[in-house]
């Protein structure tokens, strides 16, 4: 608990409902309040196989979006303390989810994801949603091999491409989720692309979250509990369809997301699809399901370049460039800055697989980043390389590797290896491939260092001519009309 005065806000929920849904803003230390419109769609919900619609899985899509409301409608700026987050949702099992285990697990699960105090406090709901209540149902013909989250960016892609060429014959449901139509409309369109290529029987459900009269009330870009809202949405889709897994497609650098260096505290500090975070919601779910359910990354173990490879083998890394990877979520039409660490690691990624990037990205002049320098996330992700270099290189043997990995970086052993639960592998065989992992990363940015760093130094460029260009517009616009 920090020593300094902490914010509050209380989410008082309405029923989440497919229309016409509110919750009551409260900010405490401004004694301040406000109500927005929110909604979800989960009408994609109907084709399931279940016989009816689990009231437990309508209470885990509720949840999912009063987290989401939550998350972006609170501001989570990193230089200022711990803030604590009152959320009050009608549900239909309030004595289940009010349960001092459950409510331990999902406020531990919330504090570890966004690193602020959630208080959760379910009431008794009695009004159904439209689903709950559909008549005619649509149910699957065929048995669903994997459900997956679908996200737009190059990772989902590429693990739903590694995965199909593991199982040809396999069907595939893909669940999207979010408030943002753009991102909707590129997931919808690789979708498409994709399943035009594709002999397989692939499926897509996505699930918008709506706010409504919102606009005066600025959203949190920070959405720290974003991970946790789509797993939440995507384990009620592999439910639905059957299944008690629901996979998540991640590079495993980005995945475990290891910070830069002590001083770059808050450039990149997501642990949306972290190791951690998955075990946390599968025990989560299946505390409230009362059965097992996996929420699991087949890629952990693998870097984005590796996971590429695929696509450069059978000549399909063209579908890589309808995807997007960037943090900042511009409007412009190149839409993908180049300098944050999403854009970099994609950057290296594709040119370690050999891929030339053919991908469009843009610097906005009228937001400029951290410290008005295009290289701040680029020096650090280099200083981090650096770094695992350095510890790697210790020894041949991989238990002075992992100690030395680990001195540097302990949270590999105590929030990494203590939650990865594996069948097949021992602790001994995740060390080893954790370390094969880094040091992997670390050989392409040996090999792309120089490609990666010369596109940012074209971009500087390309962005001083625009400006000095812009400048020449404005004067000339000036003079004519004095």
């Amino acid at each position: 608990m920090s020593s300094f005065t902490k914010l509050h806000y209380t989410l008082d929920f309405e029923p989440i409902q497919n229309k016409n849904g509110t919750v009551c803003f409260v900010d405490h230390s401004k004694n301040e309040n406000y109500t927005i419109g929110i909604n979800v769609d989960d009408s994609d919900f109907k084709y399931y196989r279940c016989l009816e619609f689990p009231s437990l899985i309508a209470d885990i899509i509720d949840l999912a979006v009063a987290i989401h409301g939550s998350d972006r409608l609170i501001p989570h700026p990193f230089d200022k303390p711990p803030c604590q987050i009152n959320v009050i949702l009608p549900v239909r099992n309030p004595d289940l989810l009010n349960s001092q285990l459950l409510k331990e697990k999902l406020e531990y699960l919330m504090w570890w994801a966004t690193g602020n105090d959630w208080v959760f406090t379910f009431k008794k709901r009695i009004k159904k949603r439209s689903i709950e209540e559909q008549k005619q149902l649509i149910f699957f013909s065929d048995e669903v091999d994997e459900v997956a989250l679908w996200s737009g960016g190059l990772d989902a892609l590429a693990g739903l491409y590694n995965r199909i060429i593991k199982n040809p014959q396999g069907s595939f449901i893909l669940c999207g989720s979010g408030s943002n139509d753009r991102v909707f409309n590129i997931q919808k369109n690789i979708f498409n692309t994709v399943d035009l290529l594709l002999p397989n029987e692939l499926k897509l459900h996505r699930i918008p979250i709506r706010f409504c009269n919102s606009k005066k009330h600025e959203k949190n870009k920070i959405s720290r509990a974003r991970g946790v809202v789509f797993m939440l949405i995507g384990s009620a889709c592999a439910y639905l369809s059957g299944k008690r897994i629901l996979n998540v497609y991640e590079n495993g650098i980005g995945a475990i997301n290891l910070p830069y260096r002590s001083s770059a505290l808050g450039l990149d500090h997501t642990r949306s699809v972290h190791p951690k975070t998955l075990f946390l919601v599968s025990d989560l779910l299946s505390t409230i399901l009362d059965e097992p359910f996996k929420v699991q990354n087949p890629f952990l173990f693998f870097t984005k370049a590796q996971m590429c490879q695929t696509l450069v083998k059978d000549n399909k890394i063209n579908l890589a460039f309808l995807t997007e990877s960037c943090d900042r979520h511009l409007h412009e039409k190149q839409s993908q800055c180049g300098y944050c660490s999403s854009c970099l690691l994609r950057k290296q990624s594709l040119a370690a697989a050999g891929i030339k990037d053919e991908t469009h990205y843009f610097i906005s002049h009228g937001n400029k980043p951290i410290k008005q320098d295009t290289s701040l996330y680029f020096d650090n992700m280099i200083e981090q390389v650096n770094t695992f270099h350095r510890l790697l290189n210790v020894s041949d043997q991989f238990e002075q590797q992992w100690e030395s990995l680990t001195s540097e970086f302990p949270q590999l052993d105590c929030d990494v290896l203590d939650y990865l639960e594996n069948d097949n592998l021992t602790r001994t065989d995740i060390q080893k491939l954790l370390l094969k992992l880094y040091q992997s990363y670390v050989d392409e940015w040996k090999q792309v260092k120089s490609v990666v760093e010369a596109s940012l130094i074209s971009q500087n460029n390309q962005n001083l001519a625009s400006s000095s260009q812009d400048f020449k517009q404005l004067n000339l616009l000036s003079y004519n009309q004095s």
